[in-house]
């Protein structure tokens, strides 16, 4: 079985360190826009400051854009992951 708890902002209050502390693994949520990369870094340092295993991040709202080649219509997204 699995269980996901929902925290507010790691960076609003301490509740996602205190209870990051507790479980087994942790994911680190953002959205493209409204959180920028120095936020997110920041974030993921505080986390780690409180010894919360950050096993992952998801971005949220990525804009897929869409190109055109010749005849073809060609959608591209990108995505990154990491064993850290």
């Amino acid at each position: 079985d699995m269980v996901l708890i929902d925290t507010p902002p790691a960076l609003a209050v301490t509740d996602a360190s205190v209870v990051g502390a507790q479980v087994v693994a942790t994911l680190l949520i953002a959205r493209q826009g409204v959180n920028p990369p120095a936020e997110i870094e920041y974030a993921r340092s505080r986390l780690d400051h409180a010894g919360v295993a950050v096993k992952g991040a998801v971005l949220n709202g990525v804009q897929r854009s869409t190109s055109k080649y010749g005849h073809d219509r060609y959608k591209y997204y990108q995505y990154d992951y990491s064993s850290e």
